[in-house]
């Protein structure tokens, strides 16, 4: 899929738009739970909140969306590289419990409880899940809330009275709310924009090594290693682990490629001269965590030669141009 098929989309949704939805995820105890949220007053005519709310989410959506070059192909979020700037969809086996609440305030809207001050309190807030189009069609924002953005009125704060040229002591705690996310649903496809974001933001260190795993246990049956096992002593690194999670789900080596060809190219390309892998023939040992990111970038293919100059490169990004062939 192309930016372009995700921007006509997100174009159609917020042209047919009829209103916003907001949802508070509140952390109780150890617990998550929504919320959804009464932002106007629909029998007053002058309440404007939910107007301007609406608003403020459809620009930056455009803004975000806007910032894609067309042609750029939305990519794996397991096949992850160093490029900037690129959306990704969510392909994992699992998903982060935010989320899976996002898929649920989108089926279980009207089971909801409403937010009550009597029973909860804006510091229990841990972001917001905001909603944005009609019944066919409706795009799903995941914003997180951090401390800092509840004033509360422990600390001294005065608000102007216009009408009567003076300032008044500020009597409950002020919600600041801005109008970025960190990533969104859209046809039942979770789109990430910032990939270090949402690691921070989701409980994705588990899921990540969960999938890193799994791409152990392939390399294991190829039996290309005399020590697969040294692999898991990496794991807790986030960007090793999501490296690693892509030769389990992209490898164009990995159970293609035989063996031997793969220890003997190590052997010829220039890569390797600086960051050698002891091998025996037909195995690598892996001795080093030098030697150990070489071989992940080995098993990504990770390398090109220009048929121009015949130069040999490391590549840090890469598109497949021969996608659907």
């Amino acid at each position: 899929m192309y930016i372009t098929e995700v921007k006509e989309k997100v174009e159609q949704i917020l042209e047919q738009r009829n209103g916003v939805e907001i949802y508070f995820v509140l952390k109780k105890n150890e617990s998550r739970i929504v919320r959804s949220v009464n932002i106007a007053d629909e029998l007053d005519t002058s309440d404007t909140t939910s107007e301007e709310m609406l608003n403020g989410f459809v620009t930056v959506i455009e803004n975000t969306f806007s910032s894609y070059n067309d042609s750029d192909e939305v990519l794996k979020l397991s096949s992850a590289d160093e490029r900037k700037n690129a959306l990704y969809y969510y392909d994992l086996d699992e998903l982060p419990e935010e989320m899976e609440m996002m898929k649920k305030v989108l089926s279980n809207s009207n089971e909801l409880e409403i937010f009550s001050f009597t029973e909860d309190s804006l510091d229990e807030i841990v972001a917001l899940i905001t909603v944005i189009g009609n019944d066919e069609h409706r795009i799903v924002l995941y914003k997180q809330q951090y401390p800092i953005s509840l004033l509360k009125r422990d600390k001294y704060m005065l608000t102007p009275v216009p009408h009567l040229n003076r300032l008044k002591k500020v009597e409950s705690d002020i919600l600041r709310i801005d109008f970025n996310f960190q990533f969104c649903l859209l046809e039942n496809v979770i789109y990430v924009s910032d990939i270090d974001k949402m690691e921070k933001i989701c409980s994705f260190h588990t899921l990540i090594t969960n999938e890193a795993r799994k791409s152990i246990e392939k390399i294991s049956l190829v039996d290309i290693l005399e020590n697969v096992e040294v692999l898991e002593d990496e794991l807790e690194n986030v960007t090793f682990a999501r490296k690693l999670t892509r030769v389990y789900k992209d490898s164009k080596v990995l159970g293609k490629v035989p063996n031997k060809t793969i220890v003997e190219f190590t052997k010829k390309h220039s890569y390797f001269q600086k960051n050698p892998i002891k091998s025996n023939g037909e195995k690598f040992v892996l001795d080093t965590k030098k030697s150990k990111e070489a071989f992940i970038k080995l098993m990504n293919d990770d390398f090109l030669k220009s048929e121009l100059t015949n130069y040999e490169y490391e590549s840090l990004a890469k598109n497949d141009t021969q996608a659907g062939v």
